[in-house]
């Protein structure tokens, strides 16, 4: 349904974003992971098109949706598939509801813009909506302003803004940061029957690797605005071949760990202004050699549907570094 293909965004003389490769196909949900600057939210707001309000642009590569060209699209176009085939469910939902608005009207506006509800129609499919979201009590929230309601259910509120125009490709920003962990895995649950029961694509992008093993089919782990290893999730976690993929499950605590055992990893991810060369993780990486600080790792396939940008997973396949 959707192919990212050897993305690359400019900001002035800056490319946050540099040959991001991924695809998410109809009834999947792929993980988009990496720590906080990895450049998950730009690939998200490179897909909806919105680099341009924050003077971005894509200056390489291609994004497609059911085989059609998003980059070379207007705006007139682009806000037809924005919110209606495509949409997004952005991470806190209190800067992305209007307070002055009750939740309900919020709700009301994709299905009428995308659907062509006139507004009692609409109200009645959000109210439906809403109860689908398990929000108790629907008709009753539905004239509630968002101060009124938990972060739990204003979350629930953004998911059904983002499901009103009936779109195909969802796209969930750290949809549960500021939840607790009940709430979460309650809107992880919904999004997951959500995708099996509307036959939707789900790319789900998080920096938490223990909530990409319990709800994605495939993952993609970026950094430092690189793919740097994908694959399904079953081959990730049982076989990982970055370092950097490696350190990111080292992070997930474990029952029974012994205290002080839990890994963190070394430094920070890079300015977009001072960008190590040759391979972006090098100053971190404990397996880095020389050549890490020159050359560029390409993806090499290691196994089916299993790629990794590493030169030591290259060594490994017979193209020394």
């Amino acid at each position: 349904m959707l192919t990212v293909d050897d993305l690359e965004i400019g900001f002035s003389t800056l490319h946050p974003l540099a040959g991001v490769d991924f695809s998410v196909a109809r009834g999947e949900i792929l993980g988009l992971v990496g720590e906080s600057g990895s450049g998950k939210s730009m690939t998200a707001m490179s897909v909806m098109g919105l680099l341009p309000l924050i003077g971005g642009r894509v200056t390489r590569g291609s994004i497609r949706f059911e085989g059609e060209e998003l980059t070379t699209l207007d705006e007139a176009r682009y806000r037809r598939l924005r919110g209606g085939r495509i949409a997004l469910i952005t991470q806190n939902p209190m800067t992305s509801l209007d307070p002055m608005v009750r939740v309900g009207p919020q709700i009301d506006q994709g299905a009428r813009l995308h659907l062509g509800l006139d507004a009692r129609a609409a109200r009645i499919r959000t109210v439906e909506l809403m109860a689908r979201m398990r929000i108790p009590d629907a008709a009753r929230v539905y004239d509630l302003h968002p101060h009124q309601l938990s972060g739990g259910l204003r979350q629930r509120i953004v998911i059904a803004m983002a499901l009103a125009g009936d779109p195909e490709l969802l796209i969930a920003d750290e949809p549960t940061t500021a939840l607790d962990v009940i709430v979460q895995a309650q809107i992880v649950q919904l999004l997951v029957e959500l995708v099996r029961e509307r036959d939707l694509a789900l790319m789900l992008i998080t920096h938490d690797m223990g909530l990409v093993a319990q709800a994605c089919d495939r993952v993609a782990v970026m950094y430092s605005g690189r793919i740097v290893e994908s694959g399904p999730v079953a081959a990730i976690f049982e076989d990982p071949r970055h370092p950097y993929t490696r350190a990111l499950i080292g992070c997930i605590p474990r029952p029974g760990m012994a205290e002080g055992t839990l890994a963190g990893i070394p430094g920070t991810v890079p300015s977009i202004a001072d960008l190590p060369s040759g391979c972006r993780f090098h100053p971190r990486c404990p397996m880095a050699v020389a050549a890490c600080r020159d050359r560029v790792p390409q993806t090499v396939a290691v196994a089916a549907d299993h790629g990794v940008a590493c030169l030591l997973a290259g060594a490994a396949s017979g193209d020394a570094p």
